[in-house]
């Protein structure tokens, strides 16, 4: 059977799709897989030496229809003809949509011509892609009930099931929650300007307070401007543009201070790592900031806005939680008891079905004719 996965420019698009590949891989071996992605982010890198398959569409980021960047609508016309190309050459039997804009023409393709369309979504509110896919999609897998909200007017079945998360991950949810001696700050995949410079601004005074060894994913183009920042201030900071293993920082680490991108936090929760929240304020929808609130409902993690950060604000912030071990051990307790180790499998499972079915009916029809 064939199952091509469909969206990127971001990890946190990209990653859930290769855990979920190699769980399909794990239960059907002669699967063939494909991922469709965008040139205009993370895909090249990300997929890298994985193995995997990858087929590169020109949709940029954003709407076809943003008359701010006109380059959009021609791109995804382009995308679009890509597709149909692709499906018409070699039809998958099932069509996974990771989000973003790169899922848009695969998914519109998919169902012109009648190819059953499952959906991830990561986050609290759905991208704009996904709930348009829905409206035909068979099946959602959502990491967070309260994306159920959204996705009520589609035919599909929904089914917060978390997200596929790599194995390197769901080893941790087998072992005691992480209690490093640093403090880990990171800002997605692509980095976090505003949050690196909050971190930077407060570090001498969180390392002096603290004692902690600070350990800093900056995103490769912020690498420099911070480690520059650290140097001024007096700190000794391991810092890097981008850390392939995060799981050995993790292991590594005490609290985290991040952005609250979904498979972030499903990374954390796999660690029973504690986190500081402090959500992208321009996320499209204010979908970071509810991600982190529906952590801080439950004590999993603190939420921080960015708009109302000062060094005299955050600083004691981290320094209290720090020194506060029995609050820590409870929020690590809180942040592992969301985490569903389970989830690449079942819905590999049921996705592997899903495509079994297609197949069949494939070979039906062409015996037909």
């Amino acid at each position: 059977m064939r199952i091509w996965l469909a969206g990127g420019g971001t990890g946190g698009h990209i990653c859930p799709g290769m855990a979920l590949a190699d769980e399909l891989l794990k239960l059907q071996p002669n699967t063939e897989i494909a991922f469709l992605g965008t040139n205009d982010g993370l895909d090249r890198e990300l997929l890298w030496g994985s193995g995997y398959r990858l087929e590169l569409l020109a949709a940029g980021r954003g709407s076809p229809l943003n008359w701010r960047k006109p380059a959009n609508a021609p791109r995804f016309a382009y995308a679009l003809y890509q597709t149909f190309r692709l499906f018409r050459k070699e039809r998958p039997d099932v069509l996974v949509a990771l989000g973003g804009f790169a899922a848009a023409a695969p998914g519109i393709v998919a169902r012109m011509m009648k190819v059953p369309v499952v959906i991830l979504e990561q986050n609290t509110v759905p991208g704009r892609v996904n709930r348009l896919l829905s409206k035909w999609a068979v099946q959602i897998y959502s990491q967070f009930e309260e994306a159920r909200n959204f996705f009520r007017q589609s035919p599909a079945t929904f089914q917060a099931s978390g997200s596929p998360l790599r194995k390197a991950f769901l080893d941790m949810c087998t072992e005691p929650p992480v209690n490093g001696d640093s403090l880990l700050v990171m800002g997605g995949s692509q980095g976090a300007k505003r949050l690196n410079e909050i971190v930077a601004n407060a570090a001498r005074r969180i390392v002096g307070e603290t004692g902690c060894h600070l350990i800093h994913v900056a995103g490769p183009a912020h690498e420099n401007q911070i480690r520059a920042m650290y140097r001024a201030a007096g700190v000794d900071a391991e810092v890097y543009g981008f850390y392939n293993t995060m799981e050995d920082l993790y292991r590594r680490s005490r609290l985290v201070v991040a952005r609250s991108g979904a498979i972030s936090l499903a990374e954390f929760a796999a660690a029973g790592l504690p986190a500081i929240l402090v959500p992208l304020p321009s996320a499209m929808d204010d979908h970071q900031r509810l991600n982190a609130l529906s952590l801080a409902a439950s004590g999993a993690a603190l939420s921080y806005e960015e708009t109302k950060a000062s060094t005299e604000t955050f600083a004691p912030l981290v320094v209290s939680l720090w020194k506060d071990e029995p609050r820590r051990a409870a929020m690590a307790d809180e942040m592992r008891r969301t985490a569903r180790p389970e989830s690449g499998v079942e819905i590999a499972k049921a996705v592997i079905a899903l495509a079994a079915d297609a197949a069949r009916k494939g070979s039906k029809r062409h015996r037909g004719k």
